[in-house]
């Protein structure tokens, strides 16, 4: 159903839109009857103010922009979940806009941000963006951005990050400690800095505990069907894992099936471990042992760092480059791992 404006408000009375806008703010300047006239007209016609506009002319925005580059099952609703447990204790609103991996659509996502006025921008970059061009745009904004998850090094903003080295390392570990030897992993796009931090995590664990780091052992996987078929050449080595490391939840839920469907026993034959938001591990069978990046206190905490800046004015200050809150992850124990030695 199309929006009551004031316009259809005024062309219905035969008076201006101006009047109509006074009369509904109580100015005095309108005659008590028109404007009582004035008001059960808008009643009627279920007239709510546009509040983007609003906002705009008190210069008071509530509204915030999340550009993230995919919304999938994986991660992001946790993320949201966690964004607007905060936005809507405090009175704002949350503006998403998915950037599908393009650079060129984050661009324009930034510009829908400034076009709309509003009060901060939370950031998690598409694997492609080039700091370049964003920063430009952004730093161009009179609001705050806080990054997220996939950021950008070399932007003077806050950050909430996962503790994406150090999280690989420990799941690696762990396949260590229980009697893996021959242990593989299955990451993300090269091209993302969490993948790379996640695979020097992944490496630096099997030179710490003396193990080869064969390159063969090494798949990368766009999403789920790349990642099974990674699991599947994997597994097809003539000396095959004894242990799988998955970076992700998308990627464990292409990859899991295929293990399962070539090994005898998980995780007698072949360990499994991942890093993930913790819906997913549960829900497969076996289930599935994981670090927990819990996306929902990403969320919560992004947005509680973006509205303390927009109430504080801490970013105007000359030469402020922001601060990085790292979020460490936490090991749970579940099915496919061994018990420990």
């Amino acid at each position: 159903m199309k929006r009551v404006t004031i316009k259809d408000i005024a062309r219905q009375l035969g008076v201006n839109p101006s009047t109509v806008s006074r009369a509904l703010n109580d100015n005095p300047d309108i005659g008590l009857a028109l404007r009582t006239e004035i008001k059960q007209l808008a009643d009627r016609l279920h007239y709510r103010p546009n509040q983007m506009a609003v906002h705009l002319r008190q210069r008071s925005s509530r509204l915030i922009g999340l550009i993230t580059p995919e919304v999938t099952m994986f991660f992001y609703p946790s993320v949201i979940k966690g964004i607007q447990h905060v936005l809507h204790e405090r009175g704002y609103n949350l503006m998403m806009l998915p950037s599908n991996e393009s650079p060129e659509r984050e661009i324009e996502n930034i510009r829908i941000c400034a076009e709309n006025g509003v009060a901060g921008i939370l950031l998690s970059v598409s694997r492609d963006s080039r700091v370049p061009d964003q920063f430009s745009l952004l730093s161009d904004m009179p609001a705050p951005v806080v990054q997220l998850d996939k950021t950008l090094a070399g932007l003077p903003f806050d950050a909430v990050l996962l503790e994406d080295f150090d999280s690989a390392y420990s799941a690696v570990s762990h396949l260590v400690k229980t009697g893996c030897r021959n242990i593989a992993g299955i990451f993300g796009n090269p091209a993302m800095s969490i993948t790379q931090l996640r695979l020097k995590g992944y490496r630096k664990a099997l030179f710490d505990h003396g193990l080869r780091c064969p390159t063969e052992f090494e798949c990368f996987a766009d999403d789920a069907r790349q990642a099974e078929i990674c699991a599947r050449k994997l597994l097809s080595e003539p000396a095959p894992p004894d242990g799988v490391f998955a970076m992700t939840d998308e990627v464990l839920i292409g990859a899991l099936p295929a293990i399962a469907s070539l090994v005898g026993n998980i995780p007698g034959d072949c360990a499994v471990i991942c890093i993930s938001d913790g819906f997913l591990p549960y829900c497969l069978q076996p289930q599935v042992t994981f670090l927990l990046h819990d996306g929902f206190e990403v969320g919560k905490l992004a947005a509680e760092k973006l509205l303390g800046l927009i109430e504080s004015g801490e970013y105007k200050a000359p030469g402020y480059s922001g601060e990085k809150l790292m979020l460490k992850a936490r090991l749970v124990e579940l099915a496919t791992t061994r018990s420990l030695e």
